[in-house]
Protein backbone atom coordinates (compact mmCIF):
# COMPACT_ATOMS: atom_id res chain seq x y z
CA UNK A 1 0.00 0.00 0.00
CA UNK A 2 1.14 3.12 -0.92
CA UNK A 3 1.41 5.97 1.82
CA UNK A 4 -0.01 9.25 0.37
CA UNK A 5 1.34 12.65 1.78
CA UNK A 6 0.30 16.12 1.48
CA UNK A 7 2.72 18.58 -0.36
CA UNK A 8 3.50 21.98 1.81
CA UNK A 9 2.93 25.12 0.27
CA UNK A 10 6.00 26.72 -0.81
CA UNK A 11 7.89 27.84 2.21
CA UNK A 12 4.92 26.84 4.89
CA UNK A 13 6.71 25.10 8.00
CA UNK A 14 5.77 21.85 9.23
CA UNK A 15 4.30 21.04 12.12
CA UNK A 16 6.23 21.06 15.76
CA UNK A 17 3.19 19.42 17.26
CA UNK A 18 -0.06 17.84 16.49
CA UNK A 19 -2.75 16.57 18.58
CA UNK A 20 -6.08 13.65 17.63
CA UNK A 21 -8.33 12.21 19.58
CA UNK A 22 -9.74 8.58 18.64
CA UNK A 23 -13.37 7.44 19.43
CA UNK A 24 -14.00 4.70 21.66
CA UNK A 25 -15.02 1.45 19.42
CA UNK A 26 -17.23 -1.86 20.08
CA UNK A 27 -16.03 -4.85 18.45
CA UNK A 28 -17.59 -8.44 17.07
CA UNK A 29 -21.71 -6.94 17.76
CA UNK A 30 -22.61 -10.88 18.35
CA UNK A 31 -21.66 -13.24 15.87
CA UNK A 32 -18.35 -11.09 13.76
CA UNK A 33 -16.04 -11.87 16.15
CA UNK A 34 -12.46 -10.37 15.46
CA UNK A 35 -14.26 -9.29 12.27
CA UNK A 36 -16.84 -6.43 12.80
CA UNK A 37 -16.41 -2.85 15.18
CA UNK A 38 -18.45 -0.25 15.32
CA UNK A 39 -16.83 3.63 16.22
CA UNK A 40 -19.02 5.44 19.17
CA UNK A 41 -19.68 8.86 19.91
CA UNK A 42 -18.48 9.99 22.99
CA UNK A 43 -15.65 9.69 25.22
CA UNK A 44 -11.74 8.50 23.71
CA UNK A 45 -8.77 8.70 23.63
CA UNK A 46 -6.34 12.24 22.82
CA UNK A 47 -2.48 11.68 21.98
CA UNK A 48 -0.63 14.89 21.31
CA UNK A 49 2.86 14.07 18.89
CA UNK A 50 5.83 16.20 18.62
CA UNK A 51 8.78 15.78 16.66
CA UNK A 52 12.15 15.34 18.34
CA UNK A 53 15.86 15.14 18.55
CA UNK A 54 16.14 11.86 19.93
CA UNK A 55 15.73 8.68 17.68
CA UNK A 56 12.42 6.72 17.92
CA UNK A 57 9.49 6.75 20.17
CA UNK A 58 9.28 8.41 24.02
CA UNK A 59 6.32 9.05 26.00
CA UNK A 60 6.40 12.26 28.25
CA UNK A 61 3.14 11.14 30.23
CA UNK A 62 -0.14 9.34 30.71
CA UNK A 63 -3.19 11.00 32.24
CA UNK A 64 -6.84 9.02 33.48
CA UNK A 65 -5.20 5.61 33.81
CA UNK A 66 -4.12 6.24 38.05
CA UNK A 67 -0.42 5.08 36.84
CA UNK A 68 -1.09 1.44 35.44
CA UNK A 69 -0.70 1.89 31.44
CA UNK A 70 3.36 1.20 30.71
CA UNK A 71 5.38 3.93 29.87
CA UNK A 72 7.64 1.70 28.05
CA UNK A 73 7.20 2.71 24.49
CA UNK A 74 7.83 -1.36 23.33
CA UNK A 75 4.72 -2.42 25.62
CA UNK A 76 2.52 0.61 24.69
CA UNK A 77 0.30 0.84 22.39
CA UNK A 78 0.15 4.57 21.52
CA UNK A 79 4.01 4.04 21.24
CA UNK A 80 3.91 1.09 18.94
CA UNK A 81 1.84 2.89 16.61
CA UNK A 82 3.70 6.23 16.48
CA UNK A 83 6.96 4.00 15.65
CA UNK A 84 5.61 2.26 13.10
CA UNK A 85 4.26 5.21 11.18
CA UNK A 86 7.25 7.11 11.97
CA UNK A 87 9.38 4.03 10.59
CA UNK A 88 7.56 4.24 7.20
CA UNK A 89 7.96 7.93 6.77
CA UNK A 90 11.55 7.48 7.16
CA UNK A 91 11.54 4.97 4.38
CA UNK A 92 9.66 7.61 2.17
CA UNK A 93 12.58 9.59 3.27
CA UNK A 94 11.11 12.23 5.87
CA UNK A 95 13.80 13.37 7.99
CA UNK A 96 12.11 12.72 10.98
CA UNK A 97 14.43 11.57 13.32
CA UNK A 98 11.93 10.58 16.84
CA UNK A 99 8.41 11.41 18.43
CA UNK A 100 7.30 12.48 21.93
CA UNK A 101 3.92 11.36 22.99
CA UNK A 102 1.41 12.59 25.48
CA UNK A 103 -1.41 10.71 26.09
CA UNK A 104 -4.77 11.52 28.04
CA UNK A 105 -7.06 8.51 28.36
CA UNK A 106 -10.91 8.93 27.99
CA UNK A 107 -11.92 5.26 28.14
CA UNK A 108 -11.78 3.20 31.02
CA UNK A 109 -9.25 0.08 30.57
CA UNK A 110 -9.82 -3.36 30.31
CA UNK A 111 -13.88 -2.48 29.71
CA UNK A 112 -14.73 -3.55 25.98
CA UNK A 113 -14.96 -0.20 24.78
CA UNK A 114 -11.42 -0.29 22.66
CA UNK A 115 -9.28 1.34 24.99
CA UNK A 116 -6.25 -0.06 24.02
CA UNK A 117 -7.11 0.44 20.07
CA UNK A 118 -8.36 4.15 20.99
CA UNK A 119 -4.51 4.83 21.83
CA UNK A 120 -2.95 3.39 19.27
CA UNK A 121 -5.63 5.09 16.66
CA UNK A 122 -4.95 8.58 18.19
CA UNK A 123 -0.95 7.80 18.32
CA UNK A 124 -0.63 6.94 14.81
CA UNK A 125 -3.17 9.83 13.48
CA UNK A 126 -1.16 12.62 15.38
CA UNK A 127 2.11 11.01 13.90
CA UNK A 128 1.01 10.71 10.87
CA UNK A 129 -0.20 14.08 10.91
CA UNK A 130 2.74 15.28 11.70
CA UNK A 131 4.69 13.89 8.93
CA UNK A 132 3.11 14.76 6.80
CA UNK A 133 0.88 11.15 5.93
CA UNK A 134 -3.10 12.02 4.99
CA UNK A 135 -4.44 8.89 4.01
CA UNK A 136 -5.77 6.91 6.76
CA UNK A 137 -5.66 3.42 5.12
CA UNK A 138 -2.10 4.00 5.61
CA UNK A 139 -2.35 3.33 8.73
CA UNK A 140 -4.10 0.32 9.14
CA UNK A 141 -1.07 -1.59 9.69
CA UNK A 142 0.57 0.92 12.29
CA UNK A 143 -2.42 -0.08 14.37
CA UNK A 144 -2.84 -3.71 14.13
CA UNK A 145 0.79 -3.89 14.74
CA UNK A 146 -0.26 -1.81 17.90
CA UNK A 147 -3.02 -4.15 19.09
CA UNK A 148 -0.89 -7.36 18.78
CA UNK A 149 1.68 -5.47 21.16
CA UNK A 150 -1.31 -5.50 23.61
CA UNK A 151 -3.17 -8.95 23.66
CA UNK A 152 -0.68 -10.57 21.31
CA UNK A 153 -3.80 -11.40 18.99
CA UNK A 154 -4.20 -10.12 15.38
CA UNK A 155 -7.18 -8.62 15.08
CA UNK A 156 -8.32 -5.36 13.79
CA UNK A 157 -11.69 -4.66 14.49
CA UNK A 158 -11.78 -2.24 17.26
CA UNK A 159 -8.91 -0.19 15.75
CA UNK A 160 -9.90 0.04 12.70
CA UNK A 161 -13.50 1.31 13.35
CA UNK A 162 -11.80 3.82 15.52
CA UNK A 163 -9.40 4.80 12.89
CA UNK A 164 -11.70 5.14 9.92
CA UNK A 165 -15.17 5.46 11.74
CA UNK A 166 -18.65 4.25 11.42
CA UNK A 167 -19.15 0.00 11.14
CA UNK A 168 -16.88 -1.63 9.91
CA UNK A 169 -16.12 -4.88 8.15
CA UNK A 170 -12.93 -6.54 8.63
CA UNK A 171 -12.20 -9.43 6.20
CA UNK A 172 -8.75 -10.08 7.37
CA UNK A 173 -6.39 -9.17 10.35
CA UNK A 174 -3.44 -10.92 9.09
CA UNK A 175 -0.25 -8.43 8.67
CA UNK A 176 0.85 -10.34 6.03
CA UNK A 177 -1.77 -10.09 3.74
CA UNK A 178 -3.91 -6.66 2.21
CA UNK A 179 -5.39 -5.12 4.77
CA UNK A 180 -9.27 -4.26 2.93
CA UNK A 181 -11.48 -3.04 5.85
CA UNK A 182 -15.11 -2.43 4.39
CA UNK A 183 -17.38 0.11 5.70
CA UNK A 184 -21.05 -0.71 6.05
CA UNK A 185 -24.19 1.18 6.09
CA UNK A 186 -25.48 3.26 9.49
CA UNK A 187 -28.85 3.53 9.98
CA UNK A 188 -29.73 6.85 10.90
CA UNK A 189 -31.98 6.17 13.94
CA UNK A 190 -29.35 3.19 15.36
CA UNK A 191 -28.52 3.37 18.92
CA UNK A 192 -26.60 1.31 20.97
CA UNK A 193 -27.05 1.44 24.69
CA UNK A 194 -23.80 0.05 26.59
CA UNK A 195 -23.36 -0.46 30.03
CA UNK A 196 -20.36 -1.10 32.19
CA UNK A 197 -20.25 -2.46 35.40
CA UNK A 198 -17.52 -1.79 37.56
CA UNK A 199 -15.70 -4.92 36.51
CA UNK A 200 -11.99 -5.59 34.36
CA UNK A 201 -12.15 -8.33 32.01
CA UNK A 202 -8.40 -7.72 30.33
CA UNK A 203 -8.82 -9.00 26.68
CA UNK A 204 -6.39 -11.45 27.12
CA UNK A 205 -8.05 -13.59 29.67
CA UNK A 206 -11.26 -13.79 27.70
CA UNK A 207 -9.48 -15.14 24.34
CA UNK A 208 -8.39 -17.90 26.60
CA UNK A 209 -11.37 -18.85 27.80
CA UNK A 210 -12.60 -19.21 23.47
CA UNK A 211 -13.09 -23.05 22.40
CA UNK A 212 -9.87 -24.34 20.12
CA UNK A 213 -11.84 -25.94 17.93
CA UNK A 214 -15.82 -25.51 16.42
CA UNK A 215 -18.34 -28.17 15.01
CA UNK A 216 -18.59 -27.36 11.44
CA UNK A 217 -22.39 -27.26 11.64
CA UNK A 218 -21.91 -24.33 14.03
CA UNK A 219 -19.58 -22.92 11.76
CA UNK A 220 -21.84 -22.88 9.42
CA UNK A 221 -24.20 -21.86 11.26
CA UNK A 222 -22.69 -18.28 12.51
CA UNK A 223 -21.34 -17.54 9.18
CA UNK A 224 -24.73 -17.55 7.61
CA UNK A 225 -26.16 -15.46 11.13
CA UNK A 226 -23.07 -12.84 10.20
CA UNK A 227 -24.31 -12.55 6.35
CA UNK A 228 -27.82 -11.45 7.93
CA UNK A 229 -26.46 -8.84 10.14
CA UNK A 230 -24.98 -7.11 7.19
CA UNK A 231 -27.99 -7.40 5.30
CA UNK A 232 -30.00 -5.91 8.07
CA UNK A 233 -27.93 -3.35 7.87
CA UNK A 234 -28.13 -2.80 4.45
CA UNK A 235 -32.09 -3.29 4.77
CA UNK A 236 -31.85 -0.64 7.65
CA UNK A 237 -34.24 -3.10 9.56
CA UNK A 238 -32.71 -2.30 12.90
CA UNK A 239 -35.12 -5.07 14.47
CA UNK A 240 -33.60 -8.07 12.58
CA UNK A 241 -30.26 -6.47 12.79
CA UNK A 242 -30.66 -6.62 16.88
CA UNK A 243 -31.68 -9.93 16.61
CA UNK A 244 -28.84 -11.56 14.65
CA UNK A 245 -26.43 -9.47 17.26
CA UNK A 246 -27.67 -11.82 20.10
CA UNK A 247 -27.48 -15.36 18.01
CA UNK A 248 -23.59 -16.28 18.89
CA UNK A 249 -23.61 -19.30 19.71
CA UNK A 250 -19.67 -19.98 19.97
CA UNK A 251 -17.67 -16.89 21.72
CA UNK A 252 -20.21 -15.36 23.68
CA UNK A 253 -21.49 -18.67 25.85
CA UNK A 254 -17.28 -19.13 26.22
CA UNK A 255 -17.19 -15.57 27.84
CA UNK A 256 -20.15 -14.99 29.50
CA UNK A 257 -19.22 -16.29 33.05
CA UNK A 258 -16.54 -14.61 32.63
CA UNK A 259 -19.01 -11.32 33.48
CA UNK A 260 -20.97 -11.23 36.80
CA UNK A 261 -24.65 -10.71 36.46
CA UNK A 262 -24.56 -11.13 32.62
CA UNK A 263 -27.58 -13.04 32.70
CA UNK A 264 -29.73 -11.13 34.82
CA UNK A 265 -28.73 -8.13 33.21
CA UNK A 266 -29.26 -9.80 29.79
CA UNK A 267 -32.78 -10.71 30.89
CA UNK A 268 -33.35 -6.95 32.09
CA UNK A 269 -32.86 -4.81 28.57
CA UNK A 270 -34.68 -7.50 26.73
CA UNK A 271 -37.63 -7.24 28.84
CA UNK A 272 -37.17 -3.05 28.52
CA UNK A 273 -36.88 -3.50 24.65
CA UNK A 274 -33.88 -3.93 23.52
CA UNK A 275 -33.69 -5.41 19.63
CA UNK A 276 -30.71 -7.66 20.77
CA UNK A 277 -27.86 -7.61 23.20
CA UNK A 278 -24.81 -8.96 23.65
CA UNK A 279 -20.96 -8.77 25.53
CA UNK A 280 -19.23 -5.22 23.98
CA UNK A 281 -16.50 -6.50 22.51
CA UNK A 282 -14.68 -9.00 25.46
CA UNK A 283 -16.77 -7.34 27.67
CA UNK A 284 -17.17 -6.99 30.67
CA UNK A 285 -19.46 -4.10 29.02
CA UNK A 286 -22.64 -5.33 27.48
CA UNK A 287 -24.84 -3.58 24.70
CA UNK A 288 -28.13 -3.63 23.84
CA UNK A 289 -29.48 -2.40 19.71
CA UNK A 290 -32.52 -0.23 19.96
CA UNK A 291 -33.30 3.05 17.83
CA UNK A 292 -33.65 6.76 18.41
CA UNK A 293 -36.40 7.89 20.99
CA UNK A 294 -37.29 6.92 24.60
CA UNK A 295 -36.70 3.37 24.56
CA UNK A 296 -32.37 3.54 24.66
CA UNK A 297 -32.98 5.66 28.26
CA UNK A 298 -35.44 3.19 29.50
CA UNK A 299 -32.91 -0.21 28.97
CA UNK A 300 -30.12 1.54 30.41
CA UNK A 301 -32.46 2.40 33.76
CA UNK A 302 -33.23 -1.37 33.21
CA UNK A 303 -29.53 -2.72 32.81
CA UNK A 304 -27.96 -0.57 35.74
CA UNK A 305 -30.73 -1.70 38.34
CA UNK A 306 -30.12 -5.51 37.42
CA UNK A 307 -26.68 -5.29 38.25
CA UNK A 308 -27.18 -3.29 41.55
CA UNK A 309 -29.39 -6.13 42.44
CA UNK A 310 -26.25 -8.07 41.88
CA UNK A 311 -24.27 -5.92 44.30
CA UNK A 312 -22.31 -4.19 41.40
CA UNK A 313 -22.26 -0.61 40.70
CA UNK A 314 -22.89 0.77 36.80
CA UNK A 315 -22.86 3.27 34.38
CA UNK A 316 -24.82 3.05 31.39
CA UNK A 317 -25.28 5.31 28.08
CA UNK A 318 -26.77 5.93 24.82
CA UNK A 319 -24.27 6.31 22.09
CA UNK A 320 -24.93 7.17 17.85
CA UNK A 321 -22.53 5.68 15.84
CA UNK A 322 -19.67 7.89 15.35
CA UNK A 323 -18.75 8.25 11.25
CA UNK A 324 -16.09 10.45 11.65
CA UNK A 325 -13.22 8.55 13.40
CA UNK A 326 -9.90 9.94 13.87
CA UNK A 327 -9.55 13.18 14.12
CA UNK A 328 -7.08 16.71 14.65
CA UNK A 329 -7.88 18.49 17.80
CA UNK A 330 -6.72 21.95 19.09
Amino acid sequence: MKTKTTPRPRGARPPAVVKAFAPGSVANLGVGFDALGAAIDGPGDTVTARLARHEGVRILSIEGDAGRLPLDPERNTAAVAAREVLAEARRKGHPARGLDLVIEKGLPLASGLGSSAASAVAAAWASALLLGIRDKKALLRPVLVAENAADGAWHGDNAFASLLGGIVLVPSSDPRAALRPVSLPVPSGLRFVLVHPELELPTAEARSVLPRAVPLGEQVRQGAAFAALVAALHAADLKTFGQWVSSDRIVEPARAPLVPGYAAVMRAMRRAGAYGVSLAGAGPTLLAVSEEGARPAAIARAAVAAWKAEGIRADARVHRIDVAGARQVA
